[in-house]
């Protein structure tokens, strides 16, 4: 959905919260789930992994908030932390620039279409951090801008209520690091989100779409595309996928339309995010809940009727099923 400069700039205060959020919550996360084994972490855990940390995707994609906890979990899966490689002084390890080119290089040239996605996200994931470290500093000097809601849920998590100089420097750590790359080959993202989209990369319909609905890209998508990737969207989130559920869940208003889902279908993805999480991870889901709800209440979601509620709770039924079945096979 195209927006004009003013509703760009009057959604500006919100972009910048949500970021601080997913920063704080993520904090938070690897603080109460990161002592779990990284193949048994639920998305959310993945993508607050202390050497990535959870990052403003809505820097990039304003018209797009809800769509930052996949963003930051799709690059945080993408660039791992490894033991023994270099570290900042007084951080955690961080993938060195030599491994995120290697990454960049093998999708750009030749490769799978899930070394596309990798490495369209590991340069999603630099784009949004050549933004991130301005972005904390204002919340950090206004923190009357995070909601007292958004605030709570963080302090219920264990995390920081305030932006901290640690998580500063993190974000200027990973600003300079992502200097790897030049422009030429930053550009490139949106050719590499194609191709793994092209090539049935799971979770790569979320992120192209959000690619395209981008702020910065260049030209106007093909509504068809973009039809068809919303599509494909929903089919991935019926399936259960959780880097595919979690912005769903935080979606709402023009938010939710933009990604081309309906308030039931919202209420239905939120509620089996946080029953999928929860079977994976006793207490995630909960946790995440609180997050997902204060961001979502941004929004300004309208109630479900009775009716709607109803038909709301039979999909995630259905969903929470399709995920079980999943995980089995």
């Amino acid at each position: 959905m195209k927006r004009t400069q003013n509703d760009q700039a009057s959604h500006r205060g919100l972009y910048t919260v949500a970021a601080a959020v997913l920063l704080l919550a993520g904090g938070a996360a690897v603080w109460r789930f990161g002592d779990k084994p990284a193949a048994d972490a639920p998305v959310a855990a993945q993508a607050a992994a202390p050497a990535m940390h959870v990052l403003p995707a809505v820097l990039t994609v304003p018209a797009v908030v809800a769509s930052a906890p996949a963003v930051a979990a799709q690059s945080a899966a993408s660039m791992p932390a490894v033991p023994g490689r270099p570290k900042v002084a007084g951080l955690p390890d961080v993938e060195s620039p030599t491994e995120s080119l290697r990454k960049v290089q093998l999708g750009l040239n030749g490769g799978t279409a899930e070394d596309a996605l990798t490495a369209a996200r590991t340069l999603q994931h630099c784009a949004m951090m050549a933004k991130a470290p301005e972005a904390l500093f204002s919340v950090r000097d206004q923190p009357e801008l995070m909601p007292a809601n958004v605030r709570k849920a963080i302090k219920d998590m264990g995390g920081e209520e305030r932006v901290s100089n640690e998580t500063l420097a993190r974000a200027q750590s990973e600003q300079r690091r992502c200097q790897v790359f030049d422009a030429a080959t930053m550009a490139r993202s949106g050719e590499l989100f194609q191709k793994a989209h092209d090539g049935k990369a799971a979770g790569a319909a979320m992120a192209y779409l959000q690619s395209l609905q981008a702020p910065d890209a260049k030209g106007k998508a093909d509504p068809a595309l973009i039809a068809s990737l919303q599509a494909n969207v929903r089919k991935a989130a019926d399936a259960g996928d959780p880097d595919t559920l979690m912005p769903l869940a935080m979606a709402s208003g023009d938010l939710a339309r933009d990604l081309g889902i309906t308030p039931i279908q919202r209420n239905a993805y939120r509620n089996a995010y946080v029953q999928i999480q929860d079977e994976r991870m006793p207490g995630m889901g909960k946790a995440m809940a609180k997050i997902i709800d204060a961001v979502a209440q941004m929004g300004s979601p309208a109630p479900l009727t009775a009716v709607q509620q109803r038909e709301a709770d039979a999909l995630t039924t259905q969903i929470v099923d399709a995920s079980r079945r999943a995980r089995k096979g």
